[in-house]
């Protein structure tokens, strides 16, 4: 004759006491993404001198670009000795003022505008 185990026989454990499954067992570690310097001591420059004024405020703007256009910039970089973000800063200016002279954008940029009119109404 078979014996089968009853729940009076051998209690299981409850969850309450030490016996957890798998404790011993660590997820694998993920792969650490590369960290990129963003801080002058980071990139290994001195620190900016007491009382010097911050550069403008700028702000992140991620874009892709086609390799011909970024060879352009590396190439127009080369020639005046600008950076890449004046390069970028210096199209872009361009570029609204020509569209500011065909008339596809208005002459005085929105922000002056909104400005202008609230000096008025004052």
């Amino acid at each position: 004759m078979t014996r089968t185990r009853t729940a009076s026989d051998t209690p299981l454990p409850d969850d309450d006491e030490d016996v957890k499954v798998g404790d011993d067992v660590k997820p694998p570690k993920k792969p650490r993404a590369a960290v990129t310097p963003n801080s002058r001591k980071q990139l290994g420059r001195p620190e900016r001198r007491r009382g010097r004024k911050p550069g403008p405020t700028r702000v992140m703007m991620n874009v892709r670009v086609l390799l011909e256009t970024d060879d352009l910039v590396t190439e127009i970089g080369e020639e005046t000795g600008m950076g890449p973000q004046d390069v970028t800063d210096a199209a872009i200016a361009h570029y609204a003022a020509y569209l500011r002279r065909t008339g596809k954008l208005p002459k005085v940029p929105k922000k002056q505008a909104d400005q202008e009119e609230q000096t008025e109404a004052s």
